[in-house]
C-alpha cells in the first residue's frame, strides 16, 4: 500500500521474548531497562506516552526512570522495533511497530483516539493520490474530526 522511505522495516517481533531476540540479534545489549520497556510496550494496549510508561502504565508493570525511556525508544525506534506518532495536542506517543502500520483518528472534540487498518484508508489514500498528485500517511500524524457523539452534540 503506502510505502514511505523515512520509516524503517518493522522487526517482526511478536513477543517481548523475540524482541529481545532481535535486540541482541543486532549486537546491542539486553540491558534491565531495556528488558522492562520492552515488557511496558508488549503490555501497553496501543500507543503510549514517556509519562505513562514512567508511571507503570496503571499498574501493568512497574515504573521506572524516563531518561532511560527516552534512551531505549529512540534506539528502539532505529531499529524497527517501536514508532512514534502524535495523536492530537499531548506529547508524541511510542507503539510496537507492525507492518504494515495502522493510521489514526483523532476526535477534536472528546480526544477519542482510534486505530484504522491501512486497508480501510486505501481509498482515501488513492483519491488523495490520484486527484493532488500527492502520497499521503496517515501512520504517524492523525486524521483529525468529530466522532459521530461528539457531531450530533453540535
Amino acid at each position: 500500500m503506502m510505502s514511505h522511505a523515512h520509516q524503517v522495516p518493522a522487526l517482526d517481533a511478536r513477543d517481548a521474548a523475540q524482541a529481545a531476540e532481535e535486540i541482541r540479534a543486532r549486537g546491542m545489549r539486553l540491558t534491565a531497562a531495556r528488558r522492562h520497556l520492552i515488557e511496558a510496550l508488549f503490555a501497553a494496549e496501543g500507543p503510549v506516552s514517556v509519562e505513562e510508561i514512567a508511571a507503570g502504565l496503571d499498574g501493568r508493570v512497574p515504573s521506572f526512570d524516563q531518561a532511560s525511556i527516552y534512551r531505549n525508544l529512540e534506539t528502539f525506534e532505529s531499529i524497527g522495533l517501536v514508532r512514534h506518532v502524535h495523536l492530537g495536542h499531548g506529547p508524541g506517543l511510542y507503539t510496537l511497530a507492525s507492518e504494515p502500520a495502522p493510521g489514526y483518528m483523532v476526535c477534536d472534540g472528546c480526544g477519542a483516539r482510534r486505530a484504522v487498518k491501512p486497508e480501510q484508508l486505501q481509498p482515501v489514500h488513492e483519491a488523495i493520490q490520484d486527484g493532488l498528485d500527492f502520497d499521503a500517511s496517515f501512520s504517524h500524524f492523525p486524521i483529525v474530526g468529530l466522532c459521530s457523539s461528539c457531531a450530533r452534540s453540535r
